[in-house]
């Protein structure tokens, strides 16, 4: 870490007095400051570097925390996800099945690298069986069930892809 500078205010008895020189036609005027009751910080290149320094530092410090803040905003996205509801059905004997739909995501994902969790809330006429996804993309799924019901209501969870 820097250590920091302890900026000094320069006083002085009179701090806007001058003397006034006329030569060829100038006119000069010096400082007249008295008795200096404090000698102030030098204005020099040290010293103002070491604040430009300080300033480019804390600037990349924050740019990285907000790069960090938006990776965890992303990351809680994926976590939280989004739940879609549907209902399938199937007109077919059983074993045969054509309950299968496409469900699209309000979020498109970055990846396919997600996961739907299954929950059946109603069932009609017969078995659910099991669950498939398939055809996974970045805003969308097929979900199928491979049971004898004739109608089933779904709860998806999806999870992550962000």
């Amino acid at each position: 870490m820097r250590e920091l500078i302890g900026w000094k205010d320069h006083t002085v008895e009179f701090p806007n007095r001058y003397t006034k020189t006329e030569a060829d036609g100038y006119l000069t005027l010096e400082k007249a400051p008295g008795t200096v009751k404090q000698q102030g910080t030098p204005q020099n290149a040290t010293n103002f570097n070491t604040m430009d320094l300080a300033a480019f530092e804390a600037m990349l410090m924050a740019s990285e925390n907000s790069r960090k803040l938006i990776h965890i905003g992303q990351s809680m996205e994926g976590l939280s996800g989004e739940v879609l509801e549907a209902e399938l059905t199937n007109t077919q004997l059983y074993p045969h099945n054509n309950s299968i739909k496409t469900l699209q995501l309000s979020t498109p994902r970055n990846t396919k690298d997600y996961t739907v969790t299954v929950e059946p809330v109603s069932i009609t006429g017969g078995a659910v069986g099991d669950f498939e996804i398939s055809d996974k993309l970045l805003n969308g799924f097929k979900i199928k069930y491979t049971g004898s019901a004739t109608k089933v209501y779904v709860r998806c969870y999806v999870r992550g892809g962000i």
